[in-house]
């Protein structure tokens, strides 16, 4: 399975320890160029960045030419959710890893699946690799990472845990 991570999903599943997650659910997980400069580069000594640099599993790979059918659909998000939804789509992936808004909306336009940081959680659990979703998506919450109550109570039902409080857990 080929994943083509954004940089959020990464850099908060970094901040809590569990970037691991990633390794083990999917067989190959790629980061454009663009993602890695901005995340890696721009800002190498922001938490989650060393444990980011560290994971030899994560394959950078180059940006890509959006085809000419979907570059007015890209030109209007951030120059890193553009580069891995091109990168998605060019290399036939399965998946986008991608919490902004306007970026889910614009992968979706184009076909393209995606899942955020949360529903990696989801599928952990499902999968057997983690225990419960709460007490990760609560030190999520602790690092800054920006979630609606109803996005977390979705990802709570969603992993058979909710509908609880995470401040709880």
């Amino acid at each position: 399975m080929l994943v083509v991570s954004d940089t959020t999903p990464l850099l908060y599943l970094a901040r809590v320890g569990r970037l691991d997650l990633l390794c083990e659910l999917y067989v190959e997980v790629v980061v454009p160029q663009t993602v890695w400069d901005e995340l890696v580069e721009a800002r190498p000594d922001a938490p989650g960045v060393v444990a980011v640099r560290a994971a030899t599993w994560l394959r950078v790979v180059p940006d890509v030419s959006a085809p000419d059918d979907v570059a007015e659909v890209l030109a209007e998000i951030d120059a890193g959710e553009a580069a891995a939804i091109a990168v998605a789509l060019v290399r036939h992936a399965d998946l986008l890893l991608i919490d902004d808004a306007a970026g889910r909306r614009a992968a979706g336009e184009l076909g393209v699946a995606v899942r955020g940081t949360l529903g990696v959680l989801v599928t952990a659990k499902a999968a057997g690799i983690l225990v419960a979703v709460a007490p990760v998506i609560a030190a999520l919450l602790a690092e800054g990472f920006r979630a609606s109550g109803a996005v977390v109570e979705q990802a709570l039902r969603a992993s058979g845990e909710g509908p609880t409080s995470v401040g709880s857990t």
